[in-house]
């Protein structure tokens, strides 16, 4: 049986696009309608069947993945009529088969040779004058001046309304892609468990870097290291064989309240390379500004800082700790009753605005020749 269409999460809480207050959301838990009302012996078991629930009605179909990858395809193919001998790739959440419907796609350029910063900037000033002239958005920004330069732009609603994320030869998160992927195979419970804590940063504006909030990335460490150290000594097969154990519930309860309040902020990173804590002192990570800074070691370049912009960490732990406390809260009583304990801290927003990609499809096998396409002429910049 065929699910039904799901809405898109809201990426921000409180705000709109354009920085303005937004109307209070409300939010549903859909996933609930595969579960009936089945007798439970205990909360926890109860949670980590909306969990599972959850993560099986958040998974694009395939005609979704079809859709999403088409459109990567066109992109890709605009970016080679300036680039014709460059790869454009995905990582990241899209990579791992592990985003929600509103989440970015990111994708990476790579050309056999290098550029130095300046003739990045222009090509990607040249790329974005090209995204928006073949009509594929109508608005795109390029971030010049971050860590990393990007392309941002959202494709328009015949692509699918999807938000991508370009770069130019920035090999780390490609080289990522294989090594999370190991953990996510070694650890069967990671892939659920960052699925919710992803959408439970998103319902409150928490889930980007750029924004001082959570990456990705970083909630990927946090959780391997998570389960690497198992603070509350659960058994193996509790995360290696979650659906069996039926552990999911008690893990999340777990993870929110090991990273609300039992890490050792002030003094330990995380090494998930090491799979264990390590002091701040070693790194020379100890910030007396900011003593209780969130320090993540990154698996590709060890001297970098995973959690340096992640400088709401007071925030995330704060929105840890009541999510632990209304799901330890929720009241339970054996039976067959129709429970909502995950809904309690994550649900759908029902206000925000969806474009299935799945119209993506029909458009792309209808779309403009490649031979429509416009050029810049090469050398010319365009500001946008």
């Amino acid at each position: 049986r065929r699910r039904p269409k799901r809405k898109r999460v809201a990426s921000e809480a409180n705000t709109t696009e354009d920085g303005e207050v937004a109307p209070t959301e409300t939010y549903s838990a859909p996933w609930l309608d595969s579960l009936g009302t089945t007798e439970y012996e205990s909360k926890e078991k109860r949670l980590h069947d909306e969990i599972v629930a959850f993560f099986r009605y958040m998974a694009p179909t395939p005609d979704e993945r079809h859709a999403r990858a088409m459109v990567i395809a066109q992109v890709a193919e605009v970016v080679k009529r300036r680039l014709p001998t460059a790869a454009v790739d995905t990582f990241g959440s899209v990579a791992q088969d592990l985003y929600l419907p509103d989440g970015d796609t990111d994708l990476v350029i790579s050309t056999p040779h290098t550029y130095d910063d300046e003739t990045k900037k222009r090509v990607l000033f040249q790329l974005a004058a090209l995204m928006r002239n073949t009509r594929i958005t109508d608005r795109v920004q390029v971030v010049a001046h971050a860590r990393v330069p990007v392309i941002s732009f959202q494709t328009s609603p015949d692509l699918g309304s999807l938000k991508i994320d370009i770069s130019l030869n920035a090999a780390d998160g490609l080289r990522a892609v294989p090594i999370l992927r190991d953990y996510f195979e070694r650890m069967p419970a990671l892939r659920y468990l960052v699925l919710a804590l992803k959408c439970l940063l998103s319902r409150h504006g928490l889930n980007s870097a750029s924004s001082s909030g959570l990456s990705s990335y970083g909630l990927i460490c946090l959780a391997i290291s998570f389960l690497q150290l198992n603070p509350k000594g659960r058994p193996a097969a509790y995360i290696e064989q979650p659906l069996q154990s039926e552990s999911l519930g008690v893990l999340l309860m777990d993870f929110l309240e090991y990273y609300a309040d039992a890490f050792p902020y002030e003094t330990s990173y995380v090494s998930v390379t090491q799979g264990k804590l390590l002091p701040k002192e070693d790194k020379g990570w100890v910030n007396t500004a900011r003593p209780h800074s969130l320090c993540i070691e990154c698996l590709l370049n060890p001297g970098n800082d995973v959690g340096r912009p992640t400088s709401k960490i007071q925030t995330i732990r704060a929105l840890f700790r009541e999510a632990h406390a209304m799901l330890q809260a929720y009241t339970f009583a054996p039976g067959p009753t129709p429970y909502n304990i995950l809904g309690a801290v994550i649900g759908i927003s029902e206000s925000v605005r969806t474009v299935p990609i799945q119209s993506a499809s029909a458009s792309l096998m209808t779309g403009r020749p490649a031979s429509t396409y416009r050029l810049l002429p090469i050398g010319r910049t365009s500001k946008t």
